[in-house]
């Protein structure tokens, strides 16, 4: 048995607090905020199948479920896509339910405790010690631990701290909760300004937002006065914003000696061409789960199960970002043949691995319209 301090109490350090406390370790999880789950910080579309290969979700965490989405071109074409079992999901919800089953299994929580700094982290043989101020106390506690895994987000404080934040690049997301008339169908809205959607809770209300790598407020203030008219100040119930990662790489995920760990978008684990990163956070937690409990090496793990998925995101991505208006069009035209669009709902969109080689061979128009962007 070690000693694990998890930093952050989202899915990615709620699982991995799970699996490892269910290891038999001693793990500790501090949370800055006073409440699992708040603010929320997601959109919270699921894939129903592969969340359940991994936990079975209560039957209250699921808002809706959805059959169909729209890709919506710039020009206003679209097509539509059968969906396999997606899943709208209480967002705040689902880090108290994974939260609840590490606590059952033995992990302790302590919440409004943030993450300050480390020491001995680089002294090969010792234990680590962490600082983490009590908020509430208003006090420095120093912990010592065999592990440390960072699971606090985007901005990691962990990751600061261990010198593997590295040159990472972010989206800005904007995103309310709002009345909207809809058919209960998602909708994404790719464009030159960066991607947008909505997607319903119900026919009556929906999660409404944009992410972009630029001016993002005058794009979110466009879009949602465009899906909902002027005064939507006024009926917003929710309201959400934040930095969303962009996968790198070449970002290291670990310290030499593995016992400083990034799981989840604490290490930019997050599919490119939609900006989502649940799955994958869950992901990173069995690998990492796996890498103290077995001794392995935990880039090696959780690369090999999502590496390349990650990179072909990566690439979807950096291509998307290069193209103009009248390209996406083309994108959203290309996509209403009947042999392409077939693709798209036959595979996982979290494993691009599975169908990209496919979409290429069948549709050589994708790569000029990508060797255009790159080039």
């Amino acid at each position: 048995m070690v000693r694990v301090v998890i930093v952050g109490a989202g899915p990615a350090g709620g699982f991995s607090a799970y699996l490892l406390a269910k290891a038999g370790h001693d793990v500790q999880v501090f949370e800055e905020h006073a409440t699992i789950g708040e603010p929320v910080a997601c959109t919270g579309v699921i894939t129903g199948d592969v969340m359940a290969r991994r936990l079975q979700l209560p039957k209250e965490l699921i808002v809706n479920k959805i059959a169909k989405a729209r890709i919506i071109a710039p020009n206003d074409e679209f097509i539509e896509v059968k969906l396999k079992n997606d899943i709208i999901i209480d967002r705040a919800g689902l880090d108290r339910h994974i939260s609840q089953m590490a606590k059952d299994a033995g992990a302790k929580y302590y919440m409004n405790n943030r993450f300050e700094n480390f020491e001995n982290v680089k002294n090969k043989g010792k234990k680590i010690v962490v600082a983490v101020k009590d908020k509430t106390k208003n006090e420095i506690k120093k912990n010592e631990t065999d592990y440390v895994i960072g699971a606090d987000g985007p901005i990691s404080s962990v990751a600061k701290s261990a010198g593997l934040f590295g040159s990472r690049q972010f989206y800005s997301g904007i995103q309310v909760t709002i009345p909207v008339e809809n058919d209960n169908t998602i909708d994404f809205y790719p464009s030159e300004d960066g991607i947008a959607w909505l997607v319903p809770e119900n026919e009556k209300v929906a999660r409404v937002g944009i992410a972009a790598r630029k001016e993002a407020n005058s794009y979110f203030r466009k879009f949602i006065t465009a899906v909902v008219g002027e005064g939507f100040e006024k009926k917003i119930m929710g309201w959400q914003a934040g930095p969303i990662p962009l996968y790198d790489p070449k970002l290291k995920s670990t310290t030499k000696d593995g016992k400083v760990l990034l799981v989840g978008d604490a290490a930019t684990m997050v599919k490119a061409p939609t900006l989502g990163g649940i799955n994958q956070g869950l992901i990173g937690a069995e690998a990492v789960a796996a890498a103290i409990t077995e001794n392995k090496n935990y880039e090696g793990l959780w690369k090999k199960k999502m590496g390349t998925d990650l990179y072909l995101s990566l690439l979807m991505r950096k291509a998307m970002e290069r193209f103009n208006n009248n390209e996406y069009n083309q994108l959203v035209a290309t996509f209403k043949k009947e042999k392409n669009r077939a693709i798209l709902e036959s595979y996982d969109r979290d494993e691009p691995r599975k169908f990209a080689l496919k979409l290429l061979l069948k549709e050589p128009k994708l790569i000029l319209l990508a060797t255009k962007a790159w080039f």
